[in-house]
């Protein structure tokens, strides 16, 4: 047997202590950037004007089934180039794990990893495992507590005036852990 894995994010007010998004939602399929904060409305209902920024996508991996420990973790974008005028702006390695505060538009200063540039797995930040949720304290390399969930992942497209309308090329952000 092996663990399954799970996509999930928070949206909407921080609430709680520690702070947590009003809103988790399991089963993520795509981590749109949009200009709205929920995991439900088309990008194309929410368009981010050039020389705005999306809101920031709080996701998160939760870990259960069989499994002895999840370790190893690493994030990053690793295909596909974003257009001119596009940054995208991520998480911190795991040990400066992120609070989470209700999601704007406004450019995070502590999403401090540039993930513009696709790059290999390898080089990715790193990524903490916790027992009780991404917003929980205690995170570590490695984790035998099932179920078990990442750190904040979290991600925000910033754009300049000079970004091009339309889509964005399809890009692919990338968890890598090992599990036994």
């Amino acid at each position: 047997m092996a663990a399954t894995f799970d996509w999930q994010a928070d949206t909407g007010a921080a609430t709680g202590s520690p702070a947590k998004g009003t809103t988790r939602t399991t089963g993520i399929t795509d981590n749109n950037w949009k200009n709205i904060d929920d995991s439900t409305t088309a990008y194309s209902a929410a368009p981010i004007t050039a020389g705005a920024n999306s809101y920031e996508r709080w996701v998160f991996g939760k870990f259960s089934g069989t499994f002895n420990q999840i370790l190893a973790g690493l994030w990053a974008h690793t295909l596909t180039a974003f257009g001119t005028g596009l940054t995208l702006k991520g998480a911190p390695a795991g040990s400066s794990q992120l609070t989470y505060t209700t999601p704007s538009t406004t450019a995070n200063s502590n999403l401090s990893t540039d993930m513009t540039t696709a790059i290999s797995i390898a080089s990715g930040v790193l990524v903490e495992f916790g027992a009780t949720g991404p917003e929980a304290s205690g995170k570590a390399t490695s984790m035998t507590t099932n179920p078990c969930y990442t750190n904040y992942l979290t991600s925000q497209l910033q754009t300049t005036s000079g970004a091009a309308a339309g889509d964005t090329a399809n890009v692919t952000l990338t968890l890598q852990y090992q599990e036994n």
